[in-house]
């Protein structure tokens, strides 16, 4: 009985692992492209586009990309060295979490809404 118990938990130990549910983390600086809402994401080097109807809350990390197209959210930046594009129609709202040393640029028509800001921060009109 006791051969078959182990015998059991070898071939099905590898098979409850699987199964188990993990953080997606990003190996390697590279793209990301925002589906739905993304909270809180905290890479280094990582470009994330925010298309129409995609948010990210909580924009961090360090020495990211952030694009936010037409009709795209960015809530509460935090996080060092990043840089912001704001496209015409994308909405910023930099409030509670200050970045330091980030720069957002924006074009005509874009939404900002920028309640706190951090030391260093600079906006940059296109």
């Amino acid at each position: 009985m006791r051969v078959y118990l182990r015998f059991l938990v070898v071939l099905l130990a590898p098979v409850l692992l699987t199964q188990c549910e993990t953080m997606d983390i990003v190996a390697d600086a590279g793209t990301i492209i925002v589906e739905g809402t993304q909270f809180y994401p905290d890479e280094i080097g990582v470009t994330y586009i925010v298309p129409e109807g995609a948010q990210i809350i909580g924009a961090g990390g360090s020495n990211c990309h952030f694009v936010v197209k037409k009709g795209g959210s960015l809530v509460a930046h935090s996080g060092g060295s990043n840089t912001y594009k704001i496209e015409a129609g994308g909405h910023f709202r930099g409030f509670v979490h200050p970045a330091e040393d980030c720069t957002v640029t924006y074009e005509a028509g874009a939404f900002l809404e920028q309640e706190q800001s951090g030391p260093g921060t600079r906006f940059i009109g296109m």
